[in-house]
């Protein structure tokens, strides 16, 4: 902690913030990004690194499995965030940012053990994967030389997505061509992005 509070927000103040001082100042008073990152909670992901985005350029929310949950009026913040994102802020894209490796969705096959911490509230919030772990599933039956692991990180995207369909306000977005929503795929170790391309409904490689 010693360190970022020293050397990492030092080396921010001294040089990023000098280097874009116009920036912050036009940050300070109005903010106008162009898209909606809906991506994890875990620390490995960082959208505008990835991106090479600048600040006021993305809208992120973070959640535990990068969930949009179902269309609940005020149910909770990640609701709240793409309701405030789309009928505030007017964001004309909203990415689900999924990835590998990704704890949410290992845990939907773990077999807890006897004295194991209880985590009601994180077993609660995974209750939304479930349907990503049966499509999984189902398609590992069809061809066993798939990952069931990368694969219910993909259908979690795809259920993210089909469920922000759902929300009115982006319906009615939707209809009139004024929202675009994707699904992306983020390989940590290799730095491969995929996006899920809705006719042939496979994920693609974006280079």
């Amino acid at each position: 902690m010693e360190k970022l509070q020293k050397q990492g927000y030092s080396a921010f103040l001294n040089q990023y913030f000098k280097e874009n001082a116009e920036l912050f100042s036009d940050l300070s008073k109005r903010q106008k990004p162009h898209t909606m990152m809906i991506t994890c909670s875990d620390s490995r992901i960082n959208p505008a690194l990835l991106l090479n985005a600048k600040p006021g350029e993305l809208f992120i929310t973070r959640n535990i499995g990068n969930v949009v949950p179902p269309y609940l009026p005020a149910k909770g913040s990640t609701q709240a965030a793409i309701e405030y994102a789309v009928n505030v802020l007017n964001i004309p894209k909203i990415v689900i940012l999924g990835h590998s490796n990704c704890g949410a969705c290992a845990h939907m096959y773990h077999q807890p053990k006897n004295n194991e911490l209880s985590l009601p509230h994180v077993e609660n919030w995974l209750q939304y994967i479930v349907p990503a772990k049966s499509a999984a599933m189902l398609e590992v039956h069809a061809n066993h030389n798939k990952n069931i692991f990368e694969l219910t990180e993909k259908h979690n995207v795809i259920s993210s997505l089909q469920r922000l369909m759902e929300y009115p306000y982006i319906q009615n977005r939707l209809v009139d061509n004024k929202i675009s929503l994707e699904g992306w795929w983020y390989d940590i170790g290799s730095g491969k992005v995929e996006i899920y391309n809705f006719d042939k409904r496979d994920f693609e490689s974006v280079i």
